[in-house]
């Protein structure tokens, strides 16, 4: 697999663990912003692990929606955590 592959993947389980698609029960506006948070630490970690460079980022991101909506998110969920990711985890800041 490729490194953005291994990380798309790393991302959804990561994401899987702190918010779980369970269609019964939705998160509190906290306890999403606390997965959220969690997540994001995650993704840090793993863009930190794996060496992603701008273009293995992008792919990653791609990757890691197409994961998320396949595994059943809302499509407005997986936009915003998309969204979040990029801007939080895959900036340029180490």
């Amino acid at each position: 697999m490729s490194k953005s592959t291994d990380a798309a993947l790393a991302l959804a389980e990561a994401f899987f663990r702190a918010a779980p698609s369970d269609k019964k029960k939705r998160l509190s506006e906290t306890a999403w912003a606390i997965a959220l948070q969690k997540f994001q630490r995650e993704a840090i970690a793993i863009r930190q692990r794996l060496g992603l460079g701008f273009l293995s980022r992008a792919l990653t991101a791609y990757h890691f929606q197409r994961r998320l909506l396949a595994a059943g998110y809302a499509p407005d969920t997986v936009r915003k955590v998309v969204f979040s990711l990029v801007l939080s985890s895959f900036s340029n800041k180490p």
